[in-house]
């Protein structure tokens, strides 16, 4: 899953939040851990100023054993640091004299036995601080305060071992502070990142959004107003960017539309070439095919039938004969078909009702056998549909057709032949429930000498005769698959121009 830069955004801005507050408290600890070791030792130097003439008070030149207790008003005294550990009395010469046990809140803590301050520390007129870490890890002030006669020589130096426990209870309060402040104020700016996160990246998903629409042709989008900064103005500058595509896109649309429709027409105009080519190169092939071809043929078909007449039925000779002249009457039709084709005969123009002509011409094919167990599936326009052509030529369109038909159906299925006037054109279709046509014939159908029948079945002229007698008449046929899942025939053609304005009777009177 991709990173958006909304995620971005918060994870930088978080991360840089987090790692200046973490700075910014760790300073701020360690910068008091120090303050609070700078006042423990403050504190320290001036309970040794006070508690050391107290102790020589109590001393006055006499030390007990060093396991032996202060006395009590002296610990009174010492009992206001709670943080020293233990005292002792050193000689400048550095000979210990006395050592109190351990004193104070720490006096079951275990203090290992030290190495006695240097005869240079005992010998400063100075008060000397000394941080020491015991094998426990814990830490321990070591103080050396200088005792001064009424002379001013010095007589004694009083050592004091302080805890840091007290602070370091300290600092961990303060540290513990400080982790909930960073806590809360990292919470905080985590939620304030996100919502500057979110405000940010929401104009850049619309504007990733309508960038995808536009990517998928939706021109006409436009965004809402995303703000005066520069994101509003880059979704302003979208907006006028998909209008132009739209715009251009239009444009482009109708110039596109306007090659198309010159593109179909030169189409149109190539294919009236094309077959013209066609139909003179077949007019010299069939002239050449009828004087070179029918001639022989027809000799060919004279002989056949004698030999056919001299063989008793049964003979197998008898057969070979009839298949002589079944070919030579298929040759008879085919240099028929072509003569017919290319003969090129003006076609005649005479009023006639294309729904008489039709049913005619259905009644005269249903009493053929092919046609005899074939259902019959018919529907006309209620009144008369005028056009103006060629009956005959008419009539050899819609029995080829008819013909096509039953022959897929094999003489037995459905045959549904419907008539419809619409605006100024009558549709003819002829569908049945047969194999059908594949969708990559549906066009070739109508080219000289392509036939979806097996081979001798066809020639292949059917359907090109019926295109150019249609075309003649100003109009159209188009294959389709039909409903029932066989092949659908389609005719156009133009009404008359009556039958375009007025509801004609028979004999085409107004009154």
């Amino acid at each position: 899953m991709p990173t958006t830069i909304g995620k971005k955004l918060f994870l930088l801005t978080a991360s840089a939040q987090v790692l200046v507050l973490a700075l910014t408290l760790a300073f701020l600890e360690r910068s008091q851990a120090r303050r609070w070791e700078e006042h423990l030792h403050a504190q320290s130097a001036a309970f040794a100023r006070l508690a050391t003439p107290e102790v020589l008070k109590v001393f006055r030149g006499t030390f007990p054993p060093s396991p032996q207790p202060p006395p009590s008003e002296l610990r009174e005294l010492l009992a206001f640091n709670p943080d020293l550990l233990q005292f002792s009395l050193y000689a400048p010469s550095g000979r210990l004299l006395y050592a109190s046990p351990l004193l104070g809140d720490d006096a079951g803590v275990a203090v290992e036995v030290l190495a006695p301050p240097t005869v240079e520390r005992l010998q400063k007129p100075l008060v000397s601080l000394e941080t020491l870490r015991l094998s426990s890890g814990a830490r321990v002030l070591d103080l050396v305060h200088p005792a001064l006669g009424p002379t001013g020589e010095q007589i004694l130096s009083l050592r004091y071992l302080i805890s840091y426990a007290g602070t370091q209870q300290l600092q961990a309060a303060a540290r513990a502070d400080y982790l909930r402040i960073a806590l809360i104020a990292i919470l905080t700016s985590l939620m304030l990142t996100a919502l500057v996160a979110r405000r940010v990246s929401r104009p850049l998903r619309q504007l990733t959004a309508g960038a995808r629409a536009v990517a998928r042709g939706e021109l006409d989008l436009k965004l809402p107003p995303l703000g005066q900064d520069e994101i509003g103005t880059l979704a302003q500058a979208f907006n006028d960017m998909a209008a132009g595509l739209a715009a251009k896109h239009r444009e482009l649309h109708d110039k596109n539309r306007a090659l198309e429709n010159a593109n179909l027409e030169l189409r149109k105009i190539q294919d009236h070439l094309v077959r013209a080519e066609k139909l003179a190169a077949i007019g010299q092939l069939a002239a050449g095919v009828s004087h070179e071809i029918d001639n022989p043929v027809g000799i060919i078909l004279g002989y056949a039938e004698l030999l056919r007449d001299e063989f008793p039925p049964g003979d197998a000779r008898r057969e070979d004969a009839e298949t002589i002249i079944r070919e030579c009457l298929r040759c008879r039709r085919i240099t028929g078909s072509l003569l017919g084709f290319a003969r090129g005969e003006p076609t005649r123009r005479e009023a006639l009702d294309l729904k008489a002509l039709t049913a005619e011409t259905l009644r005269s094919v249903q009493v053929q056998k092919l046609f005899r167990e074939i259902r019959w599936v018919t529907r006309f326009p209620d009144k008369p549909v005028r056009i103006a052509g060629d009956p005959d030529k008419l009539r050899q369109v819609l029995i080829n057709l008819l013909l096509n038909a039953a022959q897929a159906l094999q003489g037995q299925g459905e045959i549904r032949l419907e008539m419809a006037a619409r605006e100024d054109q009558v549709e003819i279709c002829v569908a049945d429930n047969g194999p059908g046509i594949a969708e990559a014939d549906r066009e070739r159908v109508f080219e000289l000498f392509f036939s979806t029948k097996e081979r001798g079945q066809g020639t292949g002229l059917g359907l090109a005769i019926c295109r150019k007698l249609i075309e003649e008449h100003g109009g159209t046929i188009t294959a389709s698959a039909s409903p029932e899942g066989g092949a659908l025939l389609r005719l156009v053609l133009p009404l008359a121009d009556e039958e375009k304005n007025f509801d004609m009777e028979e004999n085409n009177s107004l009154g």
